[in-house]
Parts: structure tokens; C-alpha cells; sequence
């Protein structure tokens, strides 16, 4: 069985959804984790478990759209979407440093404190870094993360933040960069397996007039592949341990 440990297919029309889930089952995908980025994407994202078997929500707001929407009292607003059975994590959050960024200091408040519902929840968290490794292992340190599961969204870090990240007991997730950058490659073939989940943060990719070519959970089979052949070994032995890695991190 193949997890995929974060997309953001509740933003697919239902057309473009009916074909990435048939397209899943053929690819083994059991189980989608749909990550909200705001307090309606969300609230999308449970809506679509109700739906569909395979899929789980995770809800949290992402750094880059802290400003999106009315976010008063967002903690309160996070904590009844949690109670829904299916919402399985707090995901995406993060630090995200570029010129159109919100404030740093608000993110890290954001940040911290979507960490600490997670852990008065008891869920895992998957984070979202850019150009901010450092603020956010401050944050990761600061929140004792290690009372928590957690992950690293599409990493693509160098080893040393890796080894940072192992450190406070953070999994890994390997996306489809991996499948093209050598230099990435080799950073995560030092990484220990059982440290390592795998994603395709899915998303609708209009942008591409071929939607054959459009990114979906089926091509965790690519990732897969190129583990299996970087790390020398069997890829249903990798498979497994990625799903036992999966379903410990999820409470599954």
C-alpha cells in the first residue's frame, strides 16, 4: 500500500478528482492526506473525506496565506475542524521567507501555535519551509516537537539541516524534486528508511495544457522506484517500511 502524506487535492474539480482517485487505486494508493492551507481550504479538505474513502483531511494555514482570510480567533476555529473523525493532522504550516511573505513575527506566532494544538491534540504536523530553516528549527526546539509526530514537507534541505531535523525526531518527506536533483538525491540516500515518508503535494496544475503530465498520488510510484535503486534495495521492502512509517506518524 502506498500513502500519500500530503497533497492539496481538495482544491481538483470533481471531473479532475474522479480521474486522480482512479488513477490511485491503480497505483495502489490507498490513503491521500489533504492538507488544508487556509480555514475554508480546510474545511474543503474534510468535506472531501466525507467523500471519498481514501482520503483524510489535515487542517492548518499555511505561512503565505496567513493573510488570506479573516483569521480571528483561528485557534478556536482549528480546534472544531480537529473534532472531525477523519482529520487525522495539522498541516500545512510552516515559515516561508520571501519579499510578499506576511511578517516573520507572525508566522512564528502562527506557527508556534498551531504546533502547540497539535500537541494538546495529540496529531501529528506536517511543515512548510522556505528560505527559513533556521527560524523554524528555533521554532521546532522552542515547541519541543519531539512530544509530537512530525514531518518535513517536500524537503529539499541539505544534510546537515536533515540531520538537524532527524534529531527532533522529524520524518522526512521525499516529493518528486528527488526524481531530477542529483544534489538532493544524495542527501536523502544517507537518510535512515525509516525516517523517510513520501509525498506529491498535489495540486490542479492548469498551467500544464497536457493533463497526463499533471502531478498525482499515482506517481509516488516514481519515488518509489528511484529509492528502491538509490538505496540498493527491494522496492516492496522499501514500500512496506514507508507505509509502516506512514501509519505510525498518522495513528493508523
Amino acid at each position: 500500500m502506498l500513502i500519500d502524506i500530503h497533497t492539496h487535492v481538495q482544491q481538483f474539480n470533481k471531473e479532475d478528482l474522479d480521474l486522480l482517485i482512479h488513477n490511485s487505486k491503480i497505483a495502489n494508493v490507498e490513503i491521500i492526506i489533504a492538507a488544508g492551507t487556509t480555514i475554508s481550504d480546510s474545511e474543503k479538505s474534510i468535506l472531501l473525506s466525507k467523500k471519498y474513502e481514501e482520503i483524510y483531511a489535515a487542517v492548518g494555514i499555511h505561512p503565505q496565506n496567513i493573510l488570506d482570510e479573516n483569521t480571528n480567533n483561528y485557534l478556536e476555529k482549528l480546534t472544531k475542524l480537529i473534532e472531525h473523525p477523519k482529520t487525522i493532522m495539522i498541516s500545512e504550516i510552516g515559515i516561508d521567507i520571501q519579499k510578499e511573505s506576511p511578517e516573520l513575527s507572525l508566522q512564528k506566532d502562527f506557527f508556534y501555535n498551531q504546533i502547540l494544538i497539535a500537541e494538546e491534540y495529540n496529531l501529528p504536523i506536517a511543515f512548510h519551509v522556505r528560505n527559513g530553516e533556521k527560524e523554524a528549527l528555533e521554532i521546532i526546539k522552542s515547541a519541543n516537537i519531539k512530544n509530537i509526530k512530525s514531518v518535513a514537507h517536500y524537503f529539499l534541505g541539505n544534510y546537515d539541516y536533515a540531520k538537524r531535523l532527524l534529531n527532533e525526531n522529524v520524518y522526512i518527506s521525499v516529493a518528486k524534486p528527488f526524481l531530477r536533483d542529483e544534489e538532493l538525491s544524495e542527501v536523502i540516500k544517507k537518510l535512515p528508511l525509516d525516517q523517510i515518508v513520501i509525498e506529491t503535494d498535489s495540486y490542479p496544475q492548469y498551467f500544464k495544457k497536457n493533463r497526463q503530465r499533471w502531478t498525482e498520488p499515482k506517481d509516488l510510484l516514481l519515488i518509489i522506484e528511484k529509492l528502491s535503486k538509490l538505496k540498493n534495495t527491494d522496492p516492496e521492502y522499501i514500500t512496506e517500511q514507508i507505509e509502516k512509517n506512514s501509519k505510525n506518524i498518522l495513528d493508523l
